[in-house]
């Protein structure tokens, strides 16, 4: 085996910003997964239901890339509780030539936090109005504050309302996220004055219960449902 590289998280993070440039990066991704013949198989997804967990296994391949990347990507939304991230993983780099691996990628979800991200800015800059100033977050997790982070690369969001089922996480984000991002982000506990009036709705939760509903959205609103990633997980309403 040829000699593989191995980097931390902690690395990982002084190379990979959330940024304009990971923007670009995954909209150059879908754009290719449109245009050329990208191998994607079938995404793995092993539950864990007694203890809320579940964990993905991905891979592509993209023609004239020298590499491929598999991901192991876990989801245990009972962690925080622990005291723990709910997020987690790894991801494996090897070579579209040979098969050899060349790079192991221990980032703990990382990645797969700013790939998530920079996808939602990549849908609000084609899907919601240009001029979208008010964002509506559903969450109140680690995805909520880089969803809105990554919305303000591309959209002129100058006040946000976090709702979450847990009133105290809400109000927490939503003090950080004020101060991190230097706009007015407040906590609102009603679902659908939250939703009211926003342009850019985000639902960034594991819910199988919808949380957006029927009459809650009107013309012109956008809705990046980020969590409802599985066929048992529903954020809106069918209505």
């Amino acid at each position: 085996m040829s000699r593989m590289m191995i980097l931390t998280e902690a690395e990982l993070r002084q190379i990979v910003a959330l940024n304009l440039d990971a923007v670009a990066c995954v909209e150059n991704a879908f754009r290719a997964l449109a245009t050329l013949p990208v191998a994607m198989p079938p995404i793995l997804r092993l539950d864990i239901p007694e203890h809320h967990g579940e964990v993905d296994v991905k891979s592509a391949y993209v023609p004239g890339i020298d590499g491929f990347a598999v991901k192991i990507s876990s989801g245990f939304f009972d962690n925080p509780k622990l005291g723990l991230p709910s997020g987690g993983g790894m991801m494996v780099l090897l070579s579209a030539k040979t098969g050899q691996v060349e790079a192991l990628l221990l980032d703990n979800g990382y990645l797969t936090d700013i790939r998530t991200a920079a996808a939602g800015a990549v849908a609000a800059r084609h899907l919601s109005r240009p001029d979208s100033a008010v964002a509506a977050i559903f969450g109140a997790g680690l995805q909520a504050g880089l969803q809105l982070e990554a919305l303000r690369l591309v959209r002129p969001i100058g006040e946000a309302r976090i709702w979450a089922r847990d009133a105290a996480k809400a109000d927490a984000t939503a003090a950080r996220l004020r101060e991190k991002l230097g706009i007015m982000v407040r906590a609102e506990p009603d679902a659908a004055k939250a939703a009211a009036g926003a342009d850019v709705i985000v639902t960034t939760t594991p819910s199988t219960e919808p949380l957006i509903k029927a009459g809650f959205v009107v013309a012109g609103q956008h809705i990046t449902a980020m969590g409802s990633d599985a066929e048992h997980k529903n954020e809106i309403a069918p209505a």
